[in-house]
Order: structure tokens, then sequence, then C-alpha cells
């Protein structure tokens, strides 16, 4: 109907409504310094965000009243969340000045299931049983479940070098044999946001990667180093771009460094070869006009008529 209506307008309403229930288990708590349906709007957002399920929401709602929802609904491994996500940035420099002030998830249940889900939650766990396979082999005997956070990318396991993302949408999509996958694929793990029974969201990246070293036996984590040099973070730039990678995502460790899910984080920053300044590229060509940029290309005259 084009009203602006979005899921962030229906979780609103959502909070909204149950604050004004009347019923005793819905009354504010008396420490809230916000008023009662902003603070409901939060609450009922904050929770879709660690639990995006409807059903189990309202259930919640209805049983133990709005103020009691961060208890009763919390990350659970076979639900898929929308990942955190990177800023995108222009070079190394910039990076170290904002922090001087800051996609496939893996859920292993404790019966043994595995899932697969993208950045968006769809479920691909028929169209990965190699990866299956290996987060089973590769996690620890003292490992009961846990969520993943991790990319995966097409690999030739000869030349030992990361293929293309084309290369990896060859791949058959539904009920594939893992004796039938014709294009390798390697699992980059990089965080780990609950382990056996217990979520890591709210501690910093530094604990969160100990327990995922602790966790898995090791054939590829995502590769890393622990820096505040300029020099050493664009060598290390230099080196990804070398060997296929887009680039580098640049966290936060210590200060300002949880998991927070759905949301677009300064404290996690993206460095990309064709995000930075002073890469250019020689044309054969004049230009006859050109229009402003938009997004991240905003301040600059980027599409042109040549």
């Amino acid at each position: 109907l084009r009203i602006g209506y979005s899921e962030k307008t229906l979780l609103a309403a959502l909070g909204e409504a149950a604050a004004y229930n009347t019923e005793e288990h819905s009354k504010p708590p008396p420490e809230i310094f916000k008023s009662p349906l902003e603070e409901a709007s939060n609450i009922i957002k904050q929770v879709h965000c660690l639990l995006p399920d409807y059903d189990k929401i309202v259930s919640a709602l209805l049983t133990e009243g709005l103020w009691m929802l961060p208890k009763t609904c919390k990350f659970t491994p076979g639900v898929p969340i929308d990942p955190m996500m990177s800023k995108a940035t222009k070079g190394v420099s910039e990076v170290l000045n904002k922090f001087q002030n800051v996609e496939f998830t893996i859920h292993y249940m404790e019966n043994d299931s595995v899932e697969v889900y993208s950045r968006h939650q769809e479920r691909n766990t028929d169209k990965y049983p190699d990866v299956v396979a290996a987060v089973s082999r590769l996690k620890k005997a003292t490992v009961s479940s846990f969520v993943l956070d991790c990319e995966i990318v097409a690999y030739d396991r000869e030349k030992l070098q990361i293929e293309s993302f084309q290369k990896l949408s060859t791949r058959a999509r539904k009920k594939v044999d893992i004796k039938d996958v014709k294009v390798d694929v390697c699992i980059f793990a990089f965080d780990l946001l609950y382990l056996n029974g217990q979520e890591l969201l709210q501690e910093n990246l530094r604990v969160r990667r100990e327990h995922l070293y602790a966790s898995f036996e090791e054939e590829a984590f995502a590769t890393s180093i622990t820096s505040n040099d300029v020099e050493e973070i664009q060598k290390f730039l230099d080196k990804a771009v070398n060997a296929s990678c887009e680039g580098l995502i640049v966290k936060t460790l210590n200060e300002d460094a949880t998991y927070e899910p759905a949301k677009r984080s300064l404290n996690w920053l993206k460095l990309k070869k064709d995000y930075l300044e002073k890469r250019l590229t020689r044309f054969g060509t004049y230009c006859c006009f050109a229009f402003h940029g938009r997004g991240k290309r905003t301040g600059d005259d980027m599409k042109y008529t040549l």
C-alpha cells in the first residue's frame, strides 16, 4: 500500500500494545527511566534481534509479560539472526582515527544437528553437506552446542587459493550429496556467538575469539592480526588483496567490542581496495558531463558520460 510500513513499525506497535495491557505482569517496573511506551518499543526491538520469531515472542508476552521478555526470549541455536555488519571507510589512517575516540552462521545443536544460514537468514544446510561434515569433525569433544559466524568461500585446494563468488554460486542448491560436490569450499571462522548453552554476544571480541580458538581444531580460522600501527595494517591489506580477498574487516578488540545483531556499527570498519582514496584507473576517453555520487560516493563525481 506504500504507507511507510516497515518491520520496525510492527515491532514498535507490538511493544506499545503490550505496554497498554492492564494485566499485572505488564505494568512497568519502577526502575525504568524512559516512558513505558518508549521502553516497551525498545525491548521488543532488542528481543527480536536476538530471537526473530514472532510466535515465540508473542507467546512469551502473553504468558510472562513484556518486562520479562529479555529473560524469556534469548538467543537460541537453530534460530538465525541478522549478523552484525561493518561500515565502509576510505583508508587505514581513517580506521585508526575512528577507533581512537571503536556472511554465514553455522548452528550446532545439542542433538548433534547442524544448520547453515546465510546473512539474510536463508537456510542453506542442504546446499553445503561438506560444511556440515567439516564443523562436526573439527569441533572439540568438549563442545556440545555453538553458533559460529564465518565466511564460506570457493577454494582451489591444489593452488591453495580463494576462488571467485561466481564459482561458489555454481554449486547445486538443493539436496546436494557430499560425493557430488564439484566446487570445494573453505570455512573462515571469525566469531563465536554461542557456546555450550551460553550466549556470548555481550562478551568482547577478545573473549569470543579465545573461546573460538579453544573450541575447534584449526584448519583455517580467518587470518588476523592485532595491531594499531598504520603501516602494519596497510601491509596486511595489501597481502589480503594479493591473496584474492576483497579486503579487511577491522574490529575493536576490547572496548565497545560486543556483538550487536542486525546493526551496522562503527566498531567494525570495512577496508576494500575499491573504497580506498587515491586508487584511480586510467581510461583512454574524455568526459562530457558527470553526476554527483550517492551513498558511499557522496561528494565525488562518480557517474560519468564518456
